[in-house]
């Protein structure tokens, strides 16, 4: 016998009205504990087989691609302004701001000349290999010439390096997440504008990135007297996620980049308000929170 039962709408609700996701958070919660379970069978086949787990991500998340991609997909905006700031801020209060003193000329030189120089070869190069209009191309190159943070640090971890070389290219990957943004906004004006002169790219490239670096500074610094009258580690890290995610919508807000804004945030209050005014039981508990953030959203980008 086939039992049907039928749930009453509450007074005063419309049905008809309803917002039509709200019947497909069950089938999303279905889905996302199948793309858990892959990820931890992917997590185990790459141990077993030493290969980067980013990897074994995107060669697990090919065969379902077909199957899942008609169902559910990524909103950009969700990417952009939840994703990014979670990453991006991950990675800057893992970094020591006295090491990168020491790798600053380097560091500078690959995130930026560098990472405009990568993304105009792999830009001509997608120009002549598809024969592609040159916008595309210019957006196709800042993407690809974005460094693998995850994928980088993972080999080496298992392989050895000389420490200077982990230094720069942690750095690197830091700012190059910010340098390649920034890039492809200016390509987007580019193609809003239909012309742009160096001194113009120029120009708006310095008021996005110094304007973002200086919405950081105040907003990270602005948190360090918070955090430090905070007594629960709990409270503590509900401002962390706050500082992540607020710092870009400012920088988003006022014009600059966002990007840059969070790394600089991150990298000040990673350096001189977790590290100085937590104790070490807090210092584990958020950085093993954002170890998880980032480990999460790494896995659901590339699953």
């Amino acid at each position: 016998m086939d039992w049907i039962i039928a749930q009453q709408p509450p007074l005063g609700s419309n049905p008809a009205t309803e917002s039509p996701a709200a019947g497909n958070i069950p089938e999303l919660v279905i889905i996302l504990i199948i793309l858990l379970l892959i990820a931890t069978a992917a997590a185990l086949i790459t141990q077993r087989l030493q290969i980067p787990y980013v990897t074994g991500l995107v060669l697990a998340g090919l065969p379902i691609t077909d199957v899942l991609s008609r169902r559910i997909g990524l909103d950009p905006s969700l990417v952009l302004n939840l994703f990014l700031p979670i990453l991006i801020f991950e990675a800057a209060i893992n970094t020591d701001i006295s090491r990168l003193r020491s790798t600053v000329k380097p560091i500078a030189l690959l995130a930026g000349p560098g990472s405009i120089f990568s993304s105009a070869i792999i830009a001509v190069l997608v120009k002549f290999g598809l024969g592609l209009p040159w916008i595309p191309d210019l957006l196709i190159g800042v993407i690809l010439a974005n460094t693998d943070t995850v994928s980088m640090i993972a080999v080496f971890k298992e392989i050895r390096v000389p420490s200077r070389l982990t230094t720069i290219v942690e750095g690197e990957t830091l700012f190059n997440d910010a340098a390649a943004l920034v890039l492809f906004n200016l390509v987007l004006v580019v193609y809003a504008t239909g012309s742009l002169t160096v001194f113009e790219g120029v120009k708006e490239l310095l008021v996005v990135a110094l304007g973002g670096g200086l919405v950081g500074i105040i907003l990270g610094y602005l948190s360090l007297p918070i955090f430090a009258r905070l007594n629960d580690p709990l409270s503590s890290l509900l401002l962390t996620v706050a500082l992540a995610l607020g710092t870009f919508q400012f920088g988003q807000f006022f014009g600059v980049s966002g990007a840059v804004a969070v790394v600089i945030a991150g990298l000040i209050f990673g350096n001189f308000g977790l590290s100085r005014s937590s104790s070490a039981s807090d210092q584990i508990t958020s950085l093993s929170f954002w170890e998880y953030a980032g480990f999460s959203v790494n896995t659901f980008i590339s699953c």
